[in-house]
């Protein structure tokens, strides 16, 4: 069992770093066809989006054993409505819709803050699913 879980974790590290490569590589191109086009709104969409998918990969073990486990798939709301709404206005309001935002401009303007946010936004999705034991 032990052994098992070296090599999840293992797949999991290179499975981040292949997704961080390849997301570098369409950063530079998105950046490139945005200077080009002077259309950027699919740069800023696949930049505030980027990272979820890094929360998701570092989540998924736990979900993994979630899913050979019995029982009916179901989800923490409270943890959703705790952190993933809250990372997602973060990410998208001050950027798409067309009215005032209540986040800090510290976070807005902070090159780090939304990386982390996202990453936060999809682990806390997958390890909002859970099962419930059938009775």
């Amino acid at each position: 069992m032990v052994k098992r879980t070296y090599w999840v974790i293992l797949g999991q590290a290179i499975m981040v770093f292949i997704y961080l490569w390849i997301a570098s590589l369409l950063f530079q191109y998105l950046q490139m066809k945005a200077n080009e086009a002077d259309s950027f709104y699919l740069y800023l969409l696949f930049s505030q989006t980027a990272y979820i998918p890094v929360g998701f990969l570092m989540g998924a073990g736990s979900l993994i054993r979630e899913w050979n486990t019995r029982g009916r798939f179901k989800m923490n709301r409270f943890l959703i409505a705790l952190l993933v709404v809250p990372s997602l206005y973060i990410l998208f309001v001050p950027y798409f819709l067309p009215f005032p935002s209540i986040t800090p401009t510290i976070i807005l303007t902070n090159p780090s803050a939304g990386t982390v946010i996202q990453v936060m936004a999809g682990y806390a999705f997958v390890k909002s699913i859970h099962k419930m034991s059938e009775r």
